[in-house]
């Protein structure tokens, strides 16, 4: 028993009476909380609210700490604005980025704005664990939260400040011995050499697996570069995925900049890696993050390694104690010129408007490799290939006939940080 008699009559006095929220936009049901009150070995509430947090297409996350060894039991939440005949996913996430507990909630589950969800997740006193709830897009929902200083409650990743309102109730159990396989191990940063003139920086090997599911979740890994030159590739070790996946993944800097951004399906993986060939210029030691995030509810399981590190693996806004199976290409490339001096390419397509084939054309490029993208307004990639751009010049033609709808579509041309789009039209 981590709380003392008085303090636990307390909490259940309150849950009771009705008063855990404030009692205009909340009401709790003194019959449904009387025999879970009573379980509970600690609590740990957020008992007042004065902010709303709403989202469709995303995923919150709260994190939390266990305050005792055994299980946690209770949840209650208080929500607003959910949609009818929607089935909304919670997950609870430890400190390795595994999933240890999931269920769904509707509408209906609600009381007044009460949710309670009754949940049996395993947890340890004094480690972090994360509550992520996400609503698909287009089917929006709002939680009650109190605004407060920034730390554990995050949108899409981005921090968010307070905490929601509501409780959770642990119950006491002892727990069967586990090796915690990263507890005690030093930070680690392989950069073996890989191919003649390029360095490579990444784990190997796996022991579990981190799943994003529903729409919004996404996961980040930090890397720093083993080289000056260009990351030519970035392959992540995936579990399992369906034909249908859709993401979106990015690299970004430590300024938060955006140097690569793609959608990607399931035609980007093969063999269990998730390729992904870039142009994007690097320094030696700039602090680089990649991230992946689900699309349209989708799911996918990416490897993951507990014991080997080469920088910060955040889930959903939970830092978690794994690293990605993942590897970064660089090639080096001393006199490539800094991102900041790069020319803009001049890009000319033609025929525009276009029918059963497009030519894109590149002019005043850097030599190099550079990528070429075909995409719908949604974002989808219908067309990616890598041009070889020599003499500064290169071209490349898409075949478009099965492309039916006609309309207008965007071009993407990436080399190195130089990211260039236009508009062009289909007849």
């Amino acid at each position: 028993m981590k709380n003392n008699f008085f303090t636990l009559v307390a909490l259940t006095g309150t849950l009771f009476t009705g008063n855990l929220f404030a009692q205009e936009d909340a009401a709790l049901s003194n019959a449904q909380h009387d025999a879970n009150a009573t379980a509970y070995d600690c609590v740990k509430s957020v008992t007042s609210h004065d902010q709303t947090l709403g989202f469709q297409g995303a995923v919150v996350t709260q994190e939390f700490t266990a305050c005792t060894d055994g299980a946690l039991k209770f949840v209650s939440l208080t929500v607003k604005n959910a949609t009818d005949n929607t089935p909304y996913l919670v997950q609870l996430m430890d400190n390795k980025g595994d999933i240890i507990d999931i269920t769904r909630f509707t509408k209906s589950a609600l009381n007044q704005e009460s949710l309670v969800l009754d949940l049996d997740a395993p947890v340890k006193e004094g480690k972090n664990y994360a509550l992520m709830i996400s609503a698909p897009e287009g089917k929006p929902l709002a939680l009650r939260y109190l605004e407060g200083p920034m730390g554990t409650l995050s949108k899409n990743g981005e921090a968010v400040r307070g905490q929601l309102a509501g409780t959770f109730g642990f119950e006491s159990r002892t727990l069967p011995d586990v090796d915690a396989m990263n507890e005690g191990r030093g930070e680690a940063a392989p950069q073996n050499r890989g191919l003649d003139a390029q360095c490579k920086v990444g784990v190997n090997g796996n022991d579990g697996r981190i799943i994003l599911n529903g729409e919004g979740n996404r996961i980040t890994q930090s890397f720093t570069a083993c080289s000056t030159g260009i990351l030519e590739y970035l392959t992540v070790n995936v579990q399992s995925s369906y034909d249908d996946f859709m993401g979106r993944m990015f690299v970004k800097n430590a300024e938060g900049e955006t140097l690569y951004e793609q959608t990607i399906t399931a035609r980007n993986i093969t063999n269990g890696q998730l390729n992904l060939p870039l142009e994007v210029r690097v320094e030696q030691g700039e602090e680089l993050t990649m991230g992946i995030k689900t699309l349209h509810g989708r799911r996918i399981a990416l490897k993951r390694n507990s014991q080997e590190r080469v920088g910060e693996c955040n889930h959903s806004g939970m830092t978690v104690g794994v690293n990605l199976e993942f590897t970064a290409f660089i090639a080096e490339q001393n006199d490539a010129p800094a991102r900041s001096e790069e020319a803009d390419t001049k890009i000319t397509t033609f025929p525009n408007p276009f029918a059963d084939r497009i030519t894109v054309r590149m002019e005043n490029a850097p030599d190099g490799k550079a990528v070429v993208q075909l995409l719908d307004f949604a974002g989808n990639v219908l067309r990616s290939d890598i041009v070889d751009l020599k003499n500064a010049e290169g071209e490349i033609t898409f075949n478009t006939r099965d492309i039916d709808r006609p309309g207008f579509y965007a071009l993407r041309v990436v080399q190195g940080s130089n990211v260039q789009n236009m508009t062009i039209m289909k007849r």
